[in-house]
């Protein structure tokens, strides 16, 4: 039985949160007096945050698509049943689930932000998750 359901978008506010952090580490490492011999240093340093950015932005835009809460602490979302491991860490603008998939015992953290859903779902999201879980 389905308690919640929602069709999660890419958030933007996650897009440009982790373009702003990527950005300031890249101006950090730009920024400092480097010498000449560490070249090589700051290139792969740089190249580093870069990459990490662009997967970063991959993830963010892979976490979309139809999700529901089911009975039992269970979580259904791209197609596979998960399980909510323990009490969600909720902010104002998004919450963390840590999730066990159920078939291979996978585990894996969601974030899912205020700005991915309409306020009604996202209000309605967390009082369920807040509510203690039945067994």
């Amino acid at each position: 039985m389905v308690l919640w359901q929602s069709d999660l978008r890419v958030s933007w506010r996650a897009q440009w949160i982790s373009l702003l952090l990527h950005g300031v580490v890249a101006a950090l490492i730009l920024m400092m007096p480097w010498p000449l011999s560490y070249t090589p240093v700051w290139l792969l340093l740089l190249s580093l945050v870069v990459f990490d950015c662009v997967r970063s932005q991959r993830r963010i835009n892979a976490s979309h698509g139809e999700i529901k809460l089911l009975i039992g602490a269970r979580l259904r979302w791209q197609e596979t049943e998960w399980q909510i491991l323990g009490k969600p860490w909720m902010l104002d603008s998004g919450m963390m689930l840590r999730l066990r998939r159920e078939d291979n015992r996978k585990k894996t953290h969601l974030w899912i932000s205020a700005d991915s859903m309409d306020a009604g779902e996202w209000r309605d999201l967390r009082r369920m998750l807040q509510q203690p879980t039945q067994p």
